[in-house]
Formats: C-alpha cells, sequence, structure tokens
C-alpha cells in the first residue's frame, strides 16, 4: 500500500506540474500577442537636429596678413584676421553648440595670436589665445541654439601688440580650419 500512495502522490505531482508548464506557455503566449496587437504601426518615433553652417568668409584660415593691434573691436576689419559664419537649426531640436579652432600650423611666439567672437549684435562671447602648438582649441562652448533659428557669429584672430619690436614676428604663419559642433539638449 505504501507504494500505490507513493506513485499516486508522483502522478499527482507531475500532473501539477505540466499543468503549471502548460498555463505558463499560454500566459506567455498571450503576453506576447497582447504587446504585439497594441503596437502602433509607427510607434517608434526618433526626432533628430539638423545643422546648416554657412561660413560666409570661408572655413579655412590660410596665413592671413596680420599687424599688432590691440583689443580690436567689432568693427575692426584691418590688419586682423576677420570671419563671419552662421549656424542655422532647421531640425526639432534645441541644441548646445561649441566653436573649435584646429591649428594646423602656427609659427608665432605663444601668446602672440590672440581671437574674439561676437554673436550677430556685437556683443562678445569669448576671447582667448591660440597656442603655438598644432591642435584643437575650444573658442567658445554651450552656446544655446534654438530648433528653427538661426545665430551668426564673428571671429576676429589677430597678433597681440606687445608694446616693444615685434619685427621676429614678420613673416610668420598660422593655418587652421573652423569647426561647429552641437550636441541635442531635449528631445
Amino acid at each position: 500500500m505504501m507504494e500505490s500512495s507513493e506513485s499516486k502522490k508522483k502522478m499527482f505531482y507531475m500532473i501539477v506540474l505540466v499543468l503549471t508548464l502548460i498555463t505558463m506557455i499560454i500566459g506567455a503566449t498571450l503576453a506576447y500577442f497582447s504587446l504585439v496587437a497594441s503596437q502602433k504601426e509607427e510607434g517608434t518615433v526618433l526626432y533628430t537636429g539638423k545643422l546648416e553652417i554657412t561660413y560666409i568668409d570661408g572655413v579655412y584660415i590660410r596665413n592671413p596678413v596680420l599687424y599688432p593691434v590691440n583689443n580690436p573691436s567689432y568693427n575692426t576689419y584691418q590688419d586682423v584676421y576677420r570671419n563671419t559664419f552662421s549656424v542655422a537649426s532647421s531640425g526639432t531640436l534645441d541644441q548646445m553648440i561649441s566653436i573649435e579652432l584646429e591649428v594646423t600650423n602656427n609659427e608665432f611666439n605663444d601668446g602672440s595670436i590672440r581671437y574674439i567672437i561676437y554673436n550677430d549684435k556685437g556683443i562678445e562671447i569669448a576671447r582667448g589665445n591660440v597656442p603655438q602648438e598644432e591642435g584643437k582649441v575650444i573658442l567658445a562652448s554651450n552656446m544655446f541654439l534654438e530648433a528653427v533659428a538661426t545665430a551668426k557669429y564673428t571671429l576676429i584672430i589677430w597678433l597681440d601688440n606687445k608694446n616693444y619690436n615685434q619685427n621676429a614676428e614678420m613673416g610668420k604663419t598660422i593655418t587652421g580650419k573652423l569647426n561647429i559642433h552641437s550636441k541635442q539638449i531635449r528631445y
């Protein structure tokens, strides 16, 4: 009699196990089909931004003629390198942009070449030195650009007047290019 009781228990557990397995398979199948049926045809939407950069005076800085100047203003056109460019966002995203100078050659003494960036209203955004070594220099960063907006900037690069004879700087060259980077800030 012990064996029949033991085998009845085994049979009972086997039936419960099979029923549990069948219930799990049916539940998983229903969950899958419910998920698939609830999805819309265009359920995933990806929003992107589009940035258009117009270098009015060109992207490359190729050996401009520079003379020693003391702190040029927004209206300075002579003896400096001047580049005006616009950045237009025609997408659906607000962006933070940064302006970078990629220096490929700078023969001037370290600290001799300086820059200022102005917005379209002539307000100074950033200023600093262009280092002598080759590489990338962030001229300005974290500037907000709203979706479907255009921002215009003016970059002025000049040979800083050190109030001493700078004839040793004559004939030296600086070359590079401007890069604009953007990062979306909201989707």
